[in-house]
Formats: structure tokens, sequence, C-alpha cells
């Protein structure tokens, strides 16, 4: 349980400079949905209690989300109205689930504060609950960002996420990449075989 701390810990900090849009703070919602880390908390509670797979799964949402083009919420987008091969279409990205989970918490936090909050701070804000429930800090994390005006073709996680028969010195160079440090990018690598 430390070492999967640890390693989210990392993973908030690699990503909190790979967002799209610019200004993020820790007051970004004061004035417009001060209580958006509440509604987030409070959403999210009964189903960590019900549901002990939701926590992690967020988490890997986050990471697979920050790690196309920047945490934007482009991996909630669905495929349809044009977006036919959208990010969710990539191998790379089997397996991902719980994305309802942050469309529940959005339509909550719409019905307090219309149009004010991204899916991409409530992806993060998830994520960073899903720390805490786990036995984590509840850590502060800047919000701010912008949902993607687009979706991505599947092409992109195809070439930017991690293959899953990569070895040791490649999973090094993809993070390294990234912006990631050796101590950041092995607790990553240790957080993928638990």
């Amino acid at each position: 349980m430390r070492r999967t701390i640890v390693v989210v810990f990392f993973m908030f900090q690699c990503f909190s400079f790979n967002v799209k849009g610019f200004g993020l703070s820790y007051n970004f919602y004061e004035k417009s949905c001060p209580q958006v880390e509440d509604i987030v908390r409070n959403g999210l509670q009964p189903i960590f209690l019900t549901d002990p797979t939701s926590a992690p799964a967020l988490l890997r949402l986050m990471f697979h989300d920050c790690q196309v083009q920047g945490c934007d919420a482009s991996i909630l987008v669905d495929p349809g109205n044009g977006n036919e091969a959208t990010e969710m279409a990539s191998s790379k990205n089997l397996g991902i689930r719980k994305r309802e989970i942050v469309s529940m918490v959005k339509s909550m936090v719409e019905a307090q504060c219309p149009q004010q909050v991204s899916c991409a701070d409530i992806l993060i804000l998830a994520a960073r609950e899903a720390v805490a429930v786990t036995g984590g800090p509840r850590i502060k994390v800047p919000l701010g960002r912008r949902d993607s005006t687009h979706a991505p073709s599947h092409r992109l996680p195809d070439a930017l996420l991690p293959p899953a028969t990569a070895g040791v010195s490649e999973m090094l160079n993809i993070f390294t990449n990234k912006g990631m440090n050796l101590e950041e990018s092995v607790a990553v690598l240790g957080m993928s075989s638990t």
C-alpha cells in the first residue's frame, strides 16, 4: 500500500505540469464553485465503499488520460458523432473502466455549479480521492485544466502509451521522455505489477 501511495504522489507531481491550459492554482474554483472538492468527495464515497476496484480504476484512467496529450479528459470522449476512432479505440486502452464514474460526478457538479468545472479537473480530483480512500494522503492538487476540444485518434495513445510487452529499459526511456526521473519511473513500473 505504501508503494502505491508514493507512486501516485509522483504521478500527481509529474502531471501537475502536463495539462491543457494555463493558470493552474489551488484556489481556481474559489469563486465559481467553492464546494467542488466536497461534491466530488461526497459523490465518490459510496462508490468506493461498494466497489473496491473503482479507486485503482480511476488512477489508471487518470494516468492514461495524462500520458496522451496532457490531462485534458480526452480519454472520456466516446466514439460517435464523427469521433469513430477515439483514444478509447487504442489497444493500449483495453481494460480502461469506470469512465462512467467521472460522468456521474460531473452531473453532480453541474447541478450545483453549471458550466464551471472541467471534466479534466473532476478526473484529477477523483484520482486524488482514490489515493485518500486507499490510505494515502488527501494531497492538494492545482486545478484549472481545460477539457480537450477534440478527441485524439486512437493512433496517438498507440504511439505514446507504453506497450504491455515493453522491457524495463524501454519503459524507463519512455518515462524519461515524459519528464519522469528514475525513481518516479521505477515507482510507476512497480505499481503496474501490483
